[in-house]
């Protein structure tokens, strides 16, 4: 974590204060875990990233649960249908996984297709959320 902190903000350029429950963060994650899925909707969300990133990451929040789209749907999205490549590495350079749901994204063909957090993660987090999720 402290790599992509570093990565996104700079050495330096962020502190970590210890927190019980940061902007109701914790509360929020606990119930998405025991099937309150829609919560993560409700968090807010602030990262930098270039002006491309973060309009692929504003798509992505508006993926609604249960629910999945390619890369190529996602590209469309923001309105770079040709982009398919770079915005699925914007997919993986979302440094808020869950809260801005990249694992929503598979390939054209159906199929799951990288995850920062493992293939077998993604498709628990599909199933968690009632996508029909693909097999890896």
């Amino acid at each position: 974590m402290r790599h992509l902190l570093d990565r996104y903000y700079g050495k330096g350029g962020y502190t970590l204060d210890a927190a019980r429950d940061p902007g109701g963060l914790t509360r929020a994650m606990r119930a998405y875990f025991k099937g309150d899925i829609g919560v993560i909707d409700t968090l807010p969300v602030e990262t930098t990233g270039t002006p491309f990133q973060r309009s692929v990451w504003r798509a992505l929040r508006k993926i609604r649960s249960g629910k999945t789209i390619s890369y190529a749907e996602l590209a469309g999205r923001i309105g770079k249908p040709k982009a398919v490549r770079a915005a699925g590495l914007a997919n993986g350079q979302n440094p808020i996984s869950i809260v801005v749901p990249c694992h929503r994204v598979i390939g054209s063909d159906g199929t799951l297709t990288g995850y920062g957090g493992g293939l077998p993660r993604k498709q628990w987090l599909l199933e968690h959320e009632g996508a029909r999720a693909p097999a890896a």
